[in-house]
Protein backbone atom coordinates (compact mmCIF):
# COMPACT_ATOMS: atom_id res chain seq x y z
CA UNK A 1 0.00 0.00 0.00
CA UNK A 2 1.82 3.16 -0.70
CA UNK A 3 1.46 5.53 1.90
CA UNK A 4 3.46 7.38 4.21
CA UNK A 5 3.49 7.13 7.87
CA UNK A 6 2.63 9.59 10.34
CA UNK A 7 6.08 9.51 11.72
CA UNK A 8 7.67 10.57 8.19
CA UNK A 9 5.79 14.27 8.01
CA UNK A 10 7.26 16.48 5.79
CA UNK A 11 10.78 15.08 5.71
CA UNK A 12 12.50 15.62 2.71
CA UNK A 13 15.23 13.18 1.56
CA UNK A 14 18.06 15.61 1.50
CA UNK A 15 17.74 16.98 4.54
CA UNK A 16 18.72 16.05 8.07
CA UNK A 17 19.41 17.06 11.50
CA UNK A 18 22.41 16.94 12.83
CA UNK A 19 23.28 15.00 16.08
CA UNK A 20 23.11 17.63 19.37
CA UNK A 21 23.83 16.61 22.37
CA UNK A 22 21.03 17.77 24.08
CA UNK A 23 18.22 16.39 21.14
CA UNK A 24 15.98 13.88 22.64
CA UNK A 25 15.97 10.56 20.26
CA UNK A 26 12.44 10.52 20.06
CA UNK A 27 11.20 13.37 19.10
CA UNK A 28 7.15 12.55 18.46
CA UNK A 29 7.13 11.55 22.63
CA UNK A 30 5.64 13.21 24.83
CA UNK A 31 8.71 14.15 26.94
CA UNK A 32 10.54 15.60 24.03
CA UNK A 33 8.62 18.91 24.10
CA UNK A 34 10.83 20.48 27.42
CA UNK A 35 14.11 19.52 25.74
CA UNK A 36 12.97 20.83 22.44
CA UNK A 37 11.80 23.74 23.58
CA UNK A 38 15.00 25.02 25.51
CA UNK A 39 16.66 24.21 22.42
CA UNK A 40 14.50 26.82 20.54
CA UNK A 41 15.36 29.14 23.64
CA UNK A 42 19.06 28.60 23.41
CA UNK A 43 19.31 28.80 19.44
CA UNK A 44 17.29 32.05 19.41
CA UNK A 45 19.54 33.50 22.05
CA UNK A 46 22.61 32.81 19.70
CA UNK A 47 20.37 33.89 16.91
CA UNK A 48 21.05 30.76 15.22
CA UNK A 49 18.41 30.93 12.40
CA UNK A 50 18.82 27.78 10.66
CA UNK A 51 18.62 25.82 14.29
CA UNK A 52 15.36 27.53 15.44
CA UNK A 53 13.98 26.40 11.44
CA UNK A 54 14.95 22.94 12.10
CA UNK A 55 13.72 22.98 16.27
CA UNK A 56 10.36 24.92 15.26
CA UNK A 57 9.48 22.04 12.74
CA UNK A 58 10.42 19.26 15.05
CA UNK A 59 8.09 20.91 17.68
CA UNK A 60 5.28 21.24 15.03
CA UNK A 61 5.76 17.31 13.73
CA UNK A 62 5.44 16.66 17.69
CA UNK A 63 1.98 18.75 18.23
CA UNK A 64 0.17 17.31 15.09
CA UNK A 65 1.20 13.95 16.23
CA UNK A 66 -1.24 14.05 19.29
CA UNK A 67 -3.46 16.31 17.44
CA UNK A 68 -2.92 19.31 19.24
CA UNK A 69 -3.78 21.87 16.87
CA UNK A 70 -3.97 24.58 19.18
CA UNK A 71 -1.27 24.49 20.57
CA UNK A 72 0.03 24.27 17.30
CA UNK A 73 -1.57 27.58 16.08
CA UNK A 74 -0.75 29.60 19.35
CA UNK A 75 3.10 27.94 18.98
CA UNK A 76 3.04 29.29 15.32
CA UNK A 77 1.46 32.66 16.44
CA UNK A 78 4.27 33.43 18.66
CA UNK A 79 7.22 32.24 16.60
CA UNK A 80 5.92 33.98 13.59
CA UNK A 81 9.08 36.17 13.73
CA UNK A 82 11.91 33.59 14.01
CA UNK A 83 10.53 32.16 10.45
CA UNK A 84 11.73 35.08 7.83
CA UNK A 85 12.49 35.14 4.45
CA UNK A 86 14.71 34.63 3.23
CA UNK A 87 14.93 30.74 4.73
CA UNK A 88 18.36 29.35 5.16
CA UNK A 89 16.91 26.12 4.90
CA UNK A 90 14.85 25.19 1.85
CA UNK A 91 13.57 22.11 3.23
CA UNK A 92 12.95 23.11 6.23
CA UNK A 93 11.01 26.25 4.50
CA UNK A 94 9.04 23.61 3.34
CA UNK A 95 8.62 21.56 6.01
CA UNK A 96 6.62 24.65 7.70
CA UNK A 97 4.68 25.41 5.38
CA UNK A 98 3.06 22.02 5.26
CA UNK A 99 2.89 21.94 9.00
CA UNK A 100 1.45 25.64 9.23
CA UNK A 101 -1.18 24.42 5.90
CA UNK A 102 -2.47 21.83 7.81
CA UNK A 103 -3.91 24.06 11.15
CA UNK A 104 -4.86 26.42 8.93
CA UNK A 105 -6.84 23.66 6.74
CA UNK A 106 -8.32 22.38 10.34
CA UNK A 107 -9.36 26.06 11.63
CA UNK A 108 -10.91 26.14 8.45
CA UNK A 109 -8.70 28.89 6.79
CA UNK A 110 -8.45 27.16 3.31
CA UNK A 111 -7.31 29.90 0.92
CA UNK A 112 -4.04 30.69 3.22
CA UNK A 113 -3.57 26.88 3.42
CA UNK A 114 -3.78 26.38 -0.25
CA UNK A 115 -1.15 28.80 -0.83
CA UNK A 116 0.74 27.54 1.80
CA UNK A 117 0.66 24.02 0.62
CA UNK A 118 1.54 25.27 -3.04
CA UNK A 119 4.66 26.83 -1.46
CA UNK A 120 5.74 23.75 -0.06
CA UNK A 121 5.70 22.14 -3.16
CA UNK A 122 7.12 24.41 -4.78
CA UNK A 123 9.90 24.52 -2.39
CA UNK A 124 10.44 20.67 -1.66
CA UNK A 125 13.23 18.94 -3.78
CA UNK A 126 11.83 16.73 -5.99
CA UNK A 127 13.36 13.28 -5.02
CA UNK A 128 11.51 13.89 -1.20
CA UNK A 129 8.70 11.59 -3.13
CA UNK A 130 7.35 10.44 0.10
CA UNK A 131 7.42 14.59 1.36
CA UNK A 132 5.48 15.36 -2.02
CA UNK A 133 2.95 12.49 -2.01
CA UNK A 134 1.34 13.27 1.60
CA UNK A 135 1.89 17.29 0.65
CA UNK A 136 -0.25 16.51 -2.57
CA UNK A 137 -2.94 14.67 -0.62
CA UNK A 138 -3.61 17.23 1.71
CA UNK A 139 -3.66 20.21 -1.27
CA UNK A 140 -5.80 18.48 -3.53
CA UNK A 141 -8.59 17.78 -0.23
CA UNK A 142 -7.90 21.62 0.32
CA UNK A 143 -9.45 22.41 -3.15
CA UNK A 144 -11.97 20.12 -3.27
CA UNK A 145 -13.23 21.57 0.57
CA UNK A 146 -13.01 25.47 -1.87
CA UNK A 147 -15.24 24.03 -3.84
CA UNK A 148 -12.42 23.29 -7.23
CA UNK A 149 -12.12 20.48 -8.61
CA UNK A 150 -8.31 19.65 -9.66
CA UNK A 151 -7.15 19.46 -13.10
CA UNK A 152 -6.92 15.17 -13.75
CA UNK A 153 -3.15 16.02 -14.63
CA UNK A 154 -2.15 16.87 -11.07
CA UNK A 155 -3.10 13.12 -10.42
CA UNK A 156 -0.30 11.84 -12.81
CA UNK A 157 2.51 13.06 -11.38
CA UNK A 158 5.93 10.99 -11.81
CA UNK A 159 6.01 8.98 -8.70
CA UNK A 160 2.62 9.65 -7.27
CA UNK A 161 0.47 8.10 -9.63
CA UNK A 162 -0.53 4.84 -7.56
CA UNK A 163 -0.99 6.96 -4.42
CA UNK A 164 -3.02 9.45 -5.72
CA UNK A 165 -5.93 7.07 -7.19
CA UNK A 166 -8.11 6.65 -3.91
CA UNK A 167 -7.89 10.62 -4.05
CA UNK A 168 -8.64 10.70 -7.84
CA UNK A 169 -11.91 7.93 -7.56
CA UNK A 170 -12.75 10.31 -4.52
CA UNK A 171 -12.28 13.65 -6.23
CA UNK A 172 -14.62 12.13 -9.65
CA UNK A 173 -17.47 11.14 -7.01
CA UNK A 174 -17.57 15.24 -5.81
CA UNK A 175 -17.55 16.36 -9.33
CA UNK A 176 -20.60 14.56 -10.12
CA UNK A 177 -22.31 14.95 -6.86
CA UNK A 178 -22.54 11.78 -6.46
CA UNK A 179 -23.06 11.05 -2.30
CA UNK A 180 -23.56 6.81 -2.20
CA UNK A 181 -20.41 6.60 -4.37
CA UNK A 182 -18.42 9.38 -2.27
CA UNK A 183 -19.84 7.68 0.95
CA UNK A 184 -18.14 3.74 -0.51
CA UNK A 185 -15.01 5.25 -1.27
CA UNK A 186 -14.70 6.96 2.17
CA UNK A 187 -15.38 3.45 3.93
CA UNK A 188 -13.68 1.62 1.30
CA UNK A 189 -10.18 3.59 1.99
CA UNK A 190 -10.68 4.44 5.76
CA UNK A 191 -7.81 3.16 6.92
CA UNK A 192 -5.37 5.01 4.15
CA UNK A 193 -6.97 8.11 4.73
CA UNK A 194 -6.62 7.94 8.77
CA UNK A 195 -2.95 7.39 7.88
CA UNK A 196 -2.93 10.40 5.53
CA UNK A 197 -4.20 12.31 8.65
CA UNK A 198 -7.18 13.54 6.07
CA UNK A 199 -10.01 11.84 7.49
CA UNK A 200 -11.38 14.32 9.10
CA UNK A 201 -10.89 16.96 6.25
CA UNK A 202 -12.46 14.14 3.93
CA UNK A 203 -15.65 14.30 5.94
CA UNK A 204 -16.34 18.10 5.50
CA UNK A 205 -16.19 17.33 1.74
CA UNK A 206 -19.95 15.50 2.00
CA UNK A 207 -21.93 18.57 2.23
CA UNK A 208 -19.73 20.11 -0.80
CA UNK A 209 -21.10 16.53 -2.87
CA UNK A 210 -24.61 17.28 -1.65
CA UNK A 211 -24.56 20.87 -3.18
CA UNK A 212 -22.86 19.76 -6.49
CA UNK A 213 -25.54 16.88 -6.70
CA UNK A 214 -28.23 20.02 -6.46
CA UNK A 215 -26.88 22.24 -8.24
CA UNK A 216 -26.74 19.71 -11.34
CA UNK A 217 -30.36 18.46 -10.18
CA UNK A 218 -31.64 22.19 -10.27
CA UNK A 219 -30.16 22.32 -13.65
CA UNK A 220 -31.87 19.18 -15.30
CA UNK A 221 -35.15 19.94 -13.69
CA UNK A 222 -37.86 23.02 -13.61
CA UNK A 223 -39.44 21.66 -10.62
CA UNK A 224 -38.65 18.68 -8.65
CA UNK A 225 -40.17 17.13 -5.40
CA UNK A 226 -38.03 17.10 -2.18
CA UNK A 227 -39.02 12.98 -2.36
CA UNK A 228 -37.37 12.74 -5.56
CA UNK A 229 -34.20 14.75 -4.83
CA UNK A 230 -34.08 12.21 -1.33
CA UNK A 231 -33.85 9.60 -3.86
CA UNK A 232 -31.37 10.89 -6.53
CA UNK A 233 -28.87 12.07 -3.98
CA UNK A 234 -29.27 8.98 -1.18
CA UNK A 235 -30.23 10.98 1.64
CA UNK A 236 -31.71 9.67 4.67
CA UNK A 237 -34.72 11.56 5.06
CA UNK A 238 -36.95 13.40 2.64
CA UNK A 239 -37.61 15.93 5.38
CA UNK A 240 -33.48 16.74 6.10
CA UNK A 241 -33.78 17.46 2.37
CA UNK A 242 -35.98 20.53 2.97
CA UNK A 243 -33.85 22.43 5.08
CA UNK A 244 -30.68 21.01 3.22
CA UNK A 245 -32.45 22.81 -0.05
CA UNK A 246 -33.34 25.86 1.70
CA UNK A 247 -29.44 26.32 2.96
CA UNK A 248 -28.20 25.84 -0.28
CA UNK A 249 -30.59 28.53 -1.91
CA UNK A 250 -29.41 30.89 0.71
CA UNK A 251 -25.65 30.20 -0.22
CA UNK A 252 -26.79 31.25 -3.54
CA UNK A 253 -25.79 27.52 -4.67
CA UNK A 254 -28.68 27.36 -6.84
CA UNK A 255 -31.69 29.52 -8.05
CA UNK A 256 -34.69 28.03 -7.12
CA UNK A 257 -37.64 28.69 -5.28
CA UNK A 258 -39.00 26.69 -2.26
CA UNK A 259 -43.11 25.42 -2.28
CA UNK A 260 -43.09 24.20 0.88
CA UNK A 261 -47.36 23.41 0.62
CA UNK A 262 -46.38 21.17 -2.84
CA UNK A 263 -43.22 19.85 -0.98
CA UNK A 264 -41.12 20.81 -3.96
CA UNK A 265 -38.82 23.27 -5.67
CA UNK A 266 -38.72 25.01 -8.84
CA UNK A 267 -35.92 26.09 -10.46
CA UNK A 268 -35.14 29.82 -12.14
CA UNK A 269 -34.06 30.72 -15.66
CA UNK A 270 -30.41 30.27 -15.75
CA UNK A 271 -28.31 33.29 -16.33
CA UNK A 272 -25.51 34.34 -18.08
CA UNK A 273 -22.83 33.90 -16.11
CA UNK A 274 -20.32 36.77 -17.99
CA UNK A 275 -23.26 39.31 -16.83
CA UNK A 276 -22.05 38.59 -13.57
CA UNK A 277 -18.97 39.49 -10.84
CA UNK A 278 -17.96 36.28 -11.26
CA UNK A 279 -15.18 36.57 -13.98
CA UNK A 280 -14.29 39.64 -12.23
CA UNK A 281 -13.11 38.01 -8.86
CA UNK A 282 -11.66 34.74 -10.62
CA UNK A 283 -9.35 37.35 -12.65
CA UNK A 284 -8.96 39.54 -9.78
CA UNK A 285 -7.78 35.91 -7.69
CA UNK A 286 -5.07 35.33 -10.87
CA UNK A 287 -3.78 37.96 -10.75
CA UNK A 288 -3.07 37.77 -6.72
CA UNK A 289 -1.80 34.90 -7.11
CA UNK A 290 1.04 35.90 -9.73
CA UNK A 291 1.51 39.23 -7.81
CA UNK A 292 1.91 36.96 -4.75
CA UNK A 293 4.67 34.95 -6.57
CA UNK A 294 6.79 37.44 -7.82
CA UNK A 295 7.03 39.53 -4.59
CA UNK A 296 7.73 36.15 -3.00
CA UNK A 297 10.59 35.49 -5.91
CA UNK A 298 12.10 39.11 -5.38
CA UNK A 299 12.58 38.70 -1.22
CA UNK A 300 14.46 35.00 -1.98
CA UNK A 301 17.08 36.83 -4.09
CA UNK A 302 20.15 36.93 -2.40
CA UNK A 303 22.86 39.49 -3.95
CA UNK A 304 26.69 38.61 -3.64
CA UNK A 305 28.65 41.32 -1.59
CA UNK A 306 31.21 42.80 -4.07
CA UNK A 307 34.48 44.52 -3.19
CA UNK A 308 33.11 47.46 -5.63
CA UNK A 309 30.24 48.00 -2.91
CA UNK A 310 32.93 47.99 -0.40
CA UNK A 311 34.85 50.87 -2.12
CA UNK A 312 31.29 52.94 -2.57
CA UNK A 313 30.16 52.22 1.23
CA UNK A 314 33.91 53.50 2.26
CA UNK A 315 33.81 56.66 -0.16
CA UNK A 316 30.41 57.42 1.84
CA UNK A 317 31.59 57.01 5.12
CA UNK A 318 34.26 59.38 4.36
CA UNK A 319 32.28 61.89 2.78
CA UNK A 320 30.25 62.15 5.48
CA UNK A 321 32.67 62.19 7.75
CA UNK A 322 34.18 65.72 6.10
CA UNK A 323 30.60 66.84 6.14
CA UNK A 324 30.48 66.26 9.91
CA UNK A 325 33.92 67.97 10.52
CA UNK A 326 33.19 71.14 7.90
CA UNK A 327 29.51 71.04 10.12
CA UNK A 328 31.48 71.27 13.43
CA UNK A 329 34.28 74.19 12.46
CA UNK A 330 31.99 76.11 11.34
CA UNK A 331 30.33 76.03 14.46
CA UNK A 332 33.11 76.86 16.89
CA UNK A 333 34.24 79.73 14.52
CA UNK A 334 30.53 81.12 14.96
CA UNK A 335 31.26 80.77 18.87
Amino acid sequence: KATVSVLNWARPASDTMTEHPGLPKDTLSTAARRPLLQLLRQCTLKHDELGQEILLNKLLENLLHHNLIDQAEHLICNTESLINEPYRSTNQAARFCFFKGYVMAVQLDYTEANNLLQQALRKAPEKAIGFRTIATKLYLIIQLLMGEIPARSEFMSKGLKNALQPYLVLTSAVRFGQLSRFTKVVQKNADLFHDDRTYMLIQRIRHNVIKTGLRRVSLSYSRITFTDICQKLNLDHPEDTEYIVAKAINDRVIDAVVDHEKGLIASKAVTDVYASSEPASAFNKRIAFCLRVHNDAVQAMRYQYTEHQEDEDTSDRKRWDEMEREELAMLEDMF
